[in-house]
């Protein structure tokens, strides 16, 4: 059996997105991606919590660090309101 994190969706593919609003369907289909991901493999990941996790990852620190040394400086925060605009609809 695969280890559950080697399909993961990976935050440098939200790198190669960065050129995009984080609104654009395909920046869009990457949260849902990992959404799904998420709840397939580890829990019910519902809007709240996803969009706690959004919140986590734009906030600075070590997540914000690991998630930008994964896509590239910025990442984190895109990928944070790309969540933020995934929940709202």
């Amino acid at each position: 059996k695969s280890c559950a994190l080697h399909n993961q969706p990976s935050h440098s593919e939200f790198g190669g997105l960065l050129a995009l609003d984080p609104a654009d369907a395909p920046v869009q289909a990457q949260v849902k991606a990992l959404k799904d991901y998420i709840t397939k493999h580890f829990y019910d990941c519902k809007p709240e919590i996803l969009a706690g996790l959004g919140q986590m990852y734009a906030a600075g620190g070590e997540m914000t660090q690991n998630i930008d040394a994964a896509g590239g400086k910025g990442t984190a925060e895109f990928v944070g309101r790309a969540i933020e605009i995934f929940v709202k609809h």
